[in-house]
């Protein structure tokens, strides 16, 4: 008879504080493959960010400053009792790496992100602590998605990132030891699930999940960039947005996931709807009311592309703002079971759809002067 998994209900991110408190501890209070495992974790936690994926590691000095990437044998000792909520930090602990005494900051994530100056704060109370360390190592570790913003963000702030990925291979490297550990038998099972139910999502297209929004709209903005064409009165050609052209939101649970490549014009996709071709009122000038003709004008030159492309429409509803519209949506119920190539076909469609609905808007001003 098997034995209810705890992760399964325990899945805060306290409770994932604890597990990382436990096996850090079992680097000096286990034994056998156990204390293997936890010293192995260790390891990992220092190798975390290698630039190669196993050597070259990025750490800091005693005066939090970045030093040339570490390289050495990696030799863990002396790793003392983690402390959980040391100066507000998810878990702090030292350890001996190759005779160098290293400060551990982990900052610990399932799916939230952290607030502002939060890293940086954590890093300074360390550098101000009097124990002793000839290092620092900032470790951001999050078994949810870790998007490209925050990624960069995270890595600005001097903190390598650990993901559910990183520990999953490193789990896969000790079977012995989870063979032989419940808890740890029981936290591979519960991150094995997590990653596969994220697997699956993505490989269905399920724009219900924030990161899948923005996994396709990285894929449909890689595709743009490649796109030559010119056109005059969305010029120049902007990368707007939080983070190289993407942003996003969640407003009251509903994520959305947008693409800015012009001043005025994105593409967006919502949870629950088709991709949509936006236009920003506020930044044109435009109102909806007075100028409806030519938004209106801009929304037939998009059916037109669309019907080019023998690609269908997608159901939205037509919602009057102040700040923006939509031109146009794109069918994404097709998606759902795609193969790469099929999607890839996909894409190049939607660009020429876009291509054709710029080129269409050129022209139009270009008559007009």
């Amino acid at each position: 008879m098997s034995t209810p998994n705890i992760f399964f209900y325990a899945t805060t991110e306290r409770s994932q504080d604890a597990f990382i408190c436990w096996l850090i501890a079992c680097a000096s209070e286990a034994t056998g493959p156990l204390r293997k495992c936890g010293l192995a974790f260790v390891r990992a936690l220092f190798r975390a960010g290698a630039l190669d994926g196993t050597r070259n590691i990025p750490v800091l000095d005693s005066a939090g400053s970045p030093m040339a990437p570490y390289n050495g044998r990696y030799y863990v000792s002396e790793v003392s009792s983690p402390r959980p909520q040391y100066e507000d930090i998810d878990v702090y602990f030292q350890a001996k790496v190759d005779g160098k005494m290293v400060s551990f900051i982990i900052e610990d994530k399932i799916d939230s992100q952290p607030g502002k100056d939060q890293l940086k704060n954590y890093r300074n109370s360390v550098v101000e602590d009097k124990q002793k360390k000839d290092l620092i190592k900032p470790v951001y570790f999050k078994t949810g998605y870790v998007f490209g913003d925050e990624r960069e963000s995270v890595e600005n702030d001097n903190y390598s990132v650990f993901r559910a990925e990183d520990l999953k291979k490193f789990f896969d490297c000790h079977p012995d030891a989870i063979r032989e550990n419940q808890i740890l038998c029981h936290y591979a099972e519960y991150l094995n699930g997590k990653i596969q139910t994220r697997s699956s999502a993505l490989a269905n297209w399920d724009f219900d999940q924030d990161y899948v929004q923005w996994e396709f709209m990285q894929e449909l903005r890689d595709v743009l960039r490649g796109a030559a064409c010119q056109w005059n009165h969305f010029v120049p050609y902007t990368l707007s947005g939080d983070w190289n052209g993407l942003s996003r939101k969640n407003p009251r649970g509903t994520p959305w996931t947008q693409h800015g490549f012009s001043e005025h014009l994105y593409w967006r996709i919502e949870s629950g709807s088709p991709l949509l071709l936006k236009i920003s009122l506020a930044s044109t000038g435009m109102n909806y009311d007075q100028d409806y003709d030519e938004i209106q004008e801009y929304r037939r030159l998009f059916d037109q592309a669309l019907q080019q492309e023998r690609l269908q429409a997608g159901n939205f509803r037509l919602i009057r703002a102040e700040e923006e519209c939509t031109i146009g949506s794109i069918d994404t119920a097709e998606l759902r079971g795609m193969t790469k190539s099929e999607f890839r076909e996909f894409l190049d469609r939607v660009t020429r759809v876009h291509i054709r609905f710029l080129e269409s808007i050129s022209q139009i001003y270009m008559c007009r002067r």
